[in-house]
């Protein structure tokens, strides 16, 4: 029942149409029958519901929607997850873990770069991990901690469960959805095992200088004092994530060399430094009033135009629809949730141009409506 309360209202139903609303109705009654089944193993996951969102290169990211049903059982193994893990879990992994978010992964960049002897950075992404993400390595990860055989054969057939897709069923072999509940700590698990641990009790050890890794998801930047060790790492990485079935995205990955040394060189040389994104942020090089070497950060590019693309379109879909007295509000609201994202220090000139560019957006809808 925890579980149940947990779920977010007004989201997409799944396969069957039922939304978290109509599954409360007769809450009692469909958790005990759901227990039942549970314990008298009976119980099955449903195929989740397959849908696309776009993504910032003009592609489609695939998310995966399950029943009401399926959603409450995931939260329990969520927790469960989160329980016998987060003792296990690296400092220097902060993605979906209780009490830690992106700006604490932003901030733990901003410490490395500022405080260690960093000239060299490897920014990498991981090509399509939710979808690739293989089930028996996965599985492997998991018996590491976890004996209970049921657990495990329950954790086994949400993997499996497969996908409906325009009313035709598929299975899948590999991957697990991205919107799916339990999916963040599995990946989680997946890469404490396959990246963190590898890093922590291989890399490090074969490494001279100093090496630290910071990483969100799929997502992450280690930071190098030599670029020989960056590229040799790299090189190390590719066979590590093919070992378990995973694939660097080329086009999003680099080396760059960044930080102190390199900034001061570039100063004297009167060059510029590279600049690398991070989970939405550009990280620059620039100085401080006193002409010392500081961290900059501001909003990435691609991530500012497309709020400011998707701000129009909403503007432009919602002027007609209701009163512009009802939709202000929800204006306000949408800038604040942009502002408590991107509001991080040095990043005040995006913040206001974001503003004054959503206001003019606005007054120019509302002008559209009527004299």
């Amino acid at each position: 029942m925890e579980c149940y309360w947990e779920l977010k209202r007004g989201k997409a139903p799944g396969i069957d149409g039922v939304e978290v609303e109509e599954y409360g109705e007769k809450l009692i009654e469909n958790l005990k029958e759901l227990v039942s089944r549970m314990k008298a193993k009976r119980y099955r996951a449903k195929p989740v519901k397959r849908v696309y969102i776009p993504k910032p290169d003009g592609t489609k990211r695939p998310l995966g929607i399950p029943v009401v049903e399926d959603k409450i059982v995931q939260m329990g193994i969520k927790e469960i997850l989160e329980a016998i893990y987060e003792a296990d879990f690296v400092e220097s992994s902060y993605g979906f873990r209780p009490k830690r978010s992106c700006h604490d992964a932003i901030d733990a960049v901003n410490v490395t770069i500022m405080t260690k002897p960093i000239n060299c950075i490897v920014d990498v992404d991981i090509k399509k991990f939710f979808d690739t993400a293989d089930h028996k390595w996965m599985m492997e990860c998991l018996k590491q901690r976890i004996t209970d055989p049921n657990f495990l054969h329950l954790i086994g057939r949400f993997l499996k469960a497969g996908v409906m897709e325009d009313g035709k069923y598929t299975e899948v072999e590999k991957g697990t959805p991205q919107g799916v509940v339990v999916s963040p700590v599995l990946a989680n698990i997946y890469l404490h095992y396959v990246l963190d641990l590898w890093f922590e009790k291989v890399v490090k050890r074969q490494t001279q200088g100093y090496a630290g890794l910071i990483r969100y998801a799929d997502d992450f930047v280690v930071c190098y004092q030599s670029r020989k060790e960056a590229e040799k790492f790299r090189e190390k990485l590719k066979e590590r994530l093919d070992k378990f079935g995973l694939k660097i995205s080329e086009d999003k990955s680099k080396i760059i060399e960044f930080g102190h040394n390199v900034w001061y060189k570039a100063e004297r040389e009167d060059s510029k430094v590279a600049t690398f994104d991070f989970l939405g942020i550009t990280h620059y090089c620039t100085k401080t009033r006193s002409g010392w070497f500081k961290l900059g950060r501001k909003t990435a590019r691609a991530r500012y135009w497309r709020k400011v693309k998707e701000m129009n379109e909403w503007l432009k879909g919602v002027r007609n629809s209701v009163s512009w007295i009802e939709w202000w509000k929800t204006l306000g609201l949408k800038l604040v949730g942009h502002y408590r994202y991107g509001g991080i220090s040095g990043n005040m000139v995006a913040i206001n141009a974001f503003h004054l560019t959503a206001v003019k957006m606005a007054y120019k809808w509302i002008n559209r409506r009527s004299p």
